[in-house]
C-alpha cells in the first residue's frame, strides 16, 4: 500500500496552521481593513488574468486596427504536405498587385492598413477572369445558410456556407496565398490575393492544404471544412476584400447559380461596410472647382452683356433651376435693392422660368 511520506504530511500540516492563522487575524479585522486586502488580491490577479485571455478578431465595421492573430499559431496542415515540392513565389516581382497595396505583404494579419482606393467618379470596375487565367470556381459544395446580412447592430462581413464533414474548399481565381494560419473566431483560416487586387478568405477550415507564398490555380484545394465554435456544425466562412476593405461577396457572385454577376466588378464608395479614404473625394473636389470656373465665366459672359447693351434698352435674366437673387445679382454685378426696386420684389422667393429685368 502507498504511503504518503513524512516531509509532504509536515509540510500539509505547516499550511494549514498557517491557513487557520490568517482565517483568525481576518475575522478580528474590521470592515474597512477587509475590503482593503480584497482590493489589494484582486488587483494582484488582474495581471495574469489579462494574460489568460485570448486576443479576438475584430471585425466591427466601426474598427480602423488590424485584425489580430494569436501569436504563433500554425494551421492544421495535412500530412501529406511536401513543403519542398510547392509552387512557391521567389520574390516580391511575383505578388500580385505588390504595388496597388503599397508594396505591402502581410502574411500575419488580414487587415494591414487603410489604403486610399482608386475610384474613378465614384465607380471602380475590376476585371474578374482575363484569357491568360483559368475561369472562376465556386468555392464549395453547400448552400448559403448566413448571408452578408447586419445583425443586433454588427455587420457579418462575409457569407456562411452549411456543408458536409471535410467538404473541399477551392480558391475561387488564380493567385497566391497571403495567409495560412489560425485566427481566433475564425479558426484556420487562407487568405489568397489575386492577380486583379482582389483576395478572397475562407475560414473555419478544419485543415488546410496550402501555405504562405503558395501560387493557386482556380478550383485547387486549399483546405478542408470544418465546425463553427459556436453551434458546432460544419460551415466555411467566407469573405471577398479589395484593399483591406470587405464588401458584398453577392456583388460578384451569383450564389443560386453558383457563377459570376458578370465578367467585370462594378464597385462604388458605399459597397464597403467601411466607407474608405478614396480618390472619388479627390475627383468630386476637381468637379467643384470646374463648377466654379464655369460659375465665373457665365458671371464675365453676363457683365459684358450687360456692359455692351445699349442704355435705352433693358435687360432680362430668365430664372434658371437653383438660382437666387443673390446668385442672380453676383452675376450681373448689381445689388439686391436694384433688382427688387426693377421688379417690385419684396421677399426672397423667385420662381424658375420667371423673366427679371436686369437694366
Amino acid at each position: 500500500m502507498y504511503r504518503i511520506p513524512l516531509k509532504i504530511k509536515k509540510l500539509k500540516i505547516t499550511i494549514l496552521k498557517k491557513t487557520l492563522i490568517l482565517h483568525y487575524y481576518f475575522q478580528k479585522m474590521g470592515n474597512s481593513k477587509k475590503r482593503f486586502l480584497l482590493a489589494a488580491f484582486c488587483l494582484l490577479l488582474f495581471p495574469f488574468s489579462l494574460f489568460s485571455q485570448q486576443t479576438l478578431i475584430d471585425i466591427d465595421e466601426n474598427a480602423q486596427n488590424r485584425i489580430m492573430a494569436l501569436p504563433v499559431q500554425p494551421c492544421d496542415y495535412s500530412s501529406n504536405i511536401n513543403l519542398n515540392t510547392l509552387p512557391v513565389i521567389k520574390n516580391n516581382k511575383q505578388i500580385p498587385a505588390f504595388e496597388l497595396y503599397e508594396n505591402q505583404w502581410d502574411t500575419l494579419f488580414i487587415r494591414s492598413k487603410k489604403i486610399e482606393i482608386p475610384f474613378f467618379n465614384n465607380q471602380l470596375k475590376i476585371i474578374l477572369v482575363q484569357e491568360n487565367n483559368n475561369p472562376f470556381a465556386f468555392p464549395i459544395a453547400g448552400t448559403v445558410s448566413t448571408g452578408y446580412v447586419k445583425s443586433k447592430g454588427r455587420q457579418h462581413t462575409g457569407v456562411d456556407f452549411s456543408v458536409k464533414k471535410q467538404e473541399p474548399v477551392v480558391a475561387c481565381f488564380d493567385g497566391v496565398v497571403r495567409i495560412a494560419k489560425k485566427f481566433s473566431g475564425y479558426g484556420n483560416t487562407v487568405v489568397v490575393r489575386h492577380y486583379n487586387g482582389l483576395e478572397t478568405v475562407y475560414a473555419l477550415l478544419d485543415n488546410v492544404c496550402v501555405v504562405t507564398g503558395q501560387t493557386v490555380k482556380a478550383g485547387d484545394i486549399l483546405g478542408y471544412a470544418g465546425v463553427t465554435s459556436a453551434n458546432k456544425k460544419n460551415a466555411l466562412h467566407f469573405e471577398t476584400r479589395f484593399l483591406n476593405e470587405f464588401f458584398n461577396p453577392e456583388k460578384m457572385i451569383n450564389f443560386s447559380d453558383r457563377k459570376l454577376q458578370d465578367n467585370i466588378l462594378i464597385l462604388i464608395p458605399n459597397d464597403f461596410i467601411s466607407v474608405p479614404v478614396v480618390s472619388a473625394n479627390q475627383s468630386a473636389q476637381q468637379d467643384n472647382l470646374k463648377s466654379q470656373e464655369n460659375l465665373k465665366s457665365n458671371e464675365n459672359t453676363s457683365q459684358k452683356l450687360l456692359l455692351e447693351t445699349p442704355k435705352s434698352m433693358p435687360v432680362f435674366h430668365t430664372v434658371e433651376k437653383g438660382e437666387t437673387i443673390f446668385r442672380i445679382c453676383t452675376k450681373y454685378n448689381i445689388t439686391e435693392q436694384q433688382l427688387r426696386s426693377l421688379n417690385n420684389i419684396k421677399g426672397d422667393h423667385i420662381e424658375l422660368g420667371q423673366k427679371l429685368r436686369i437694366k
